[in-house]
């Protein structure tokens, strides 16, 4: 007999900014994501490959770049409210960050993205995976994290 798992993702997209002169186009980040509702449904001892949950749009005009860094509530896990935890890594952009076990800086800009410096800003794709071995033997229910996204222009 197979258990059934739903996962639900929370994700918030926070915002902290410092720069000297006005800008022209706003600096911020916001979260969009299709993959909310309705929750991914888990298949026990089978793993999740690479699967987008949202995109960031990132939308900043400073000519000195600027650092995007992700954390995670529950050190890169979806937890149950019982307490059992799926770990997961996360991918941005296409490039494997791993399991958020801490704050990490995700993307690193020293110059001006003209992308990202436009009214609609450039999008940055936001996946995770979980294996196989973190899915065994947990038991069915609703798993979450929260995940917050800082923007920081230099």
């Amino acid at each position: 007999m197979f258990k059934q798992f739903s996962v639900i993702y929370i994700f918030f997209a926070g915002l902290f900014y410092l720069q000297a002169f006005p800008a022209i186009a706003d600096n911020s980040i916001s979260f969009n994501s299709s993959a909310i509702s309705p929750p991914i449904a888990l298949t026990p001892n089978t793993a999740l490959p690479n699967t987008i949950i949202g995109a960031l749009t990132v939308k900043s005009d400073s000519v000195n770049g600027f650092t995007i860094s992700a954390e995670s509530t529950n050190g890169g896990a979806l937890k149950r409210s019982s307490g059992e935890a799926i770990a997961y890594t996360l991918t941005y952009n296409g490039i494997d960050q791993g399991q958020l076990t801490a704050k990490k800086v995700v993307e690193n800009v020293s110059n001006l993205i003209t992308d990202c410096a436009s009214q609609n800003g450039c999008n940055r794709q936001i996946q995770i995976a979980i294996s196989q071995t973190a899915i065994s033997a947990k038991p069915a229910g609703s798993y979450s994290d929260l995940l917050l996204f800082t923007l920081v222009t230099k």
